[in-house]
């Protein structure tokens, strides 16, 4: 395995001012970065002990891990770089960096790496492009997630489905979703909702050839045929019964706890899946439904790595931490501990990913939607929380089914573009 040291880098100096003081030349100043994230739990264990193994090859580097729960790190880092506090290496949600890139300091990738750019080439593109702006590069891919189809295999023979063969498309879908409903009692399924924000409405837009927000984020162009015809999917889902009318915690209950046949939601949430199904009964997984004859597009969730490390030691040293992390054996590892997809390239040319996909199947479907992963789309700095809650209120009135997708969706559409209108 590679290591990367600050030693090489200030061995001679070092050396000089031992001398000129008396000193012994094995001295070294010890360089402190501080690290934000919201990992918990076993994910916590998984990425300190990788933080870990980065100190034993780098003595002269402490990272400081800070922690804040995902809902509040965004809020955190903002904080804390108002404050002047330290900040070296902090994890940003997907949606937020366009927020971040116009509204703090961040540091280019490219030109810290001071013309040694090849660590970032094992990445995959589409993962880069979320950090991307021209040239540079602010961001690179950390805890990304894809939406899978999650299903419970014993309640699908209950209603006499075939347990090895999963919905492949949106019709399918909806059509096991009522026939589990009507043969077991049980509800059929459901697709996450809003406890990522907006995240469920815009991968079924963008899945359906769509366009759900303009490059910039400024305007929502999800009125189109395609938009409207993806989240009229959303009221079936309530009108045929197959879907209660609750929240994403419930509905995660419900199918955790082996009440609920379908449960569309992030690959990040694998690993509790499996935990939750054992003794209980046979889960499945499978990809994301694809909607008509349309490719399938499907938006990452979770979070990237920005720099912004000005002193030049603290720099060095939180690049030499995220060159560490880009590694393909410790990116690999960390997915596998985690639950994240693997975020490098052919992760499957690394023999520990290899073993583990044999040993742990649910995670091929994941693998085989990295190349059809694309950027989470990005809202602008201003208008986002109203225009989110009027999305949200889309989506209440599509469950209530009083009028059609092609009628509510247009006005929620200029709802939304009324609030971005500032940021144009």
């Amino acid at each position: 395995m590679l290591s990367f040291s600050l030693k090489s880098l200030t061995l001679g100096v070092g050396l000089a001012v031992a001398a000129s003081l008396g000193a012994a030349p094995h001295a070294f100043a010890e360089t402190e970065i501080t690290f934000y994230h919201y990992q918990s739990g076993g994910n916590y264990d998984a990425f300190r002990a990788i933080l870990d193994d980065f100190e034993a090859q780098n003595e002269d580097i402490k990272v400081k891990d800070i922690f804040a729960q995902s809902q509040q790190i965004t809020a955190e880092v903002q904080a804390a770089l108002a404050a002047g506090r330290p900040v070296d290496v902090a994890t940003v949600i997907g949606k937020n960096i366009v927020y971040f890139l116009n509204n703090t300091d961040a540091v280019d990738l490219v030109e810290a790496s001071k013309g040694d750019t090849e660590w970032l080439d094992g990445y995959l593109p589409n993962f880069l492009d979320l950090g991307r702006v021209g040239d540079a590069v602010y961001a690179i891919p950390h805890a990304y997630g894809t939406p899978m189809l999650y299903y419970n295999r014993d309640i699908f023979a209950e209603a006499g489905l075939d347990p090895e063969t999963p919905p492949a498309t949106w019709a399918e879908f909806l059509a096991a979703g009522k026939t589990i409903t009507e043969k077991t009692g049980k509800p059929g399924g459901a697709h996450l909702h809003a406890s990522m924000g907006d995240y469920g409405t815009m991968v079924m837009v963008t899945n359906a050839g769509a366009t759900y927000l303009n490059a910039d984020g400024t305007e929502a162009e999800f009125d189109s045929p395609e938009g409207i015809a993806a989240l009229q999917n959303w009221q079936d889902m309530a009108k045929n019964g197959m879907m209660p009318i609750a929240t994403d915690s419930e509905w995660s209950g419900a199918f955790m706890g082996g009440q609920m046949g379908m449960y569309i939601t992030s690959s990040a949430g694998l690993r509790a899946a499996v935990d939750a199904s054992e003794g209980k009964f046979a889960l499945g997984v499978a990809n994301y439904p694809l909607f008509k004859d349309a490719p399938r597009r499907v938006n990452n969730s979770g979070a990237a790595l920005m720099l912004y490390s000005k002193d030049a030691e603290k720099q060095a040293a939180a690049m030499a931490l995220l060159r560490f992390i880009s590694q393909k054996e410790i990116a690999n590892r960390w997915s596998r501990e985690s639950g994240y997809m693997p975020v490098v390239q052919d992760p499957l040319s690394d023999p520990a990913m290899q073993e583990y996909v044999t040993s742990f199947p649910y995670v091929k479907a994941v693998i085989e939607q990295m190349s059809q992963t694309v950027p989470t789309n990005v809202w602008p700095a201003k208008g986002t929380l109203e225009a989110q809650t009027v999305i949200r209120a889309m989506l209440d009135e599509l469950w209530a089914a009083k009028r059609p997708a092609s009628e509510i969706v247009p006005e929620a559409v200029a709802k939304v573009n009324a609030a971005l209108a500032v940021n144009r």
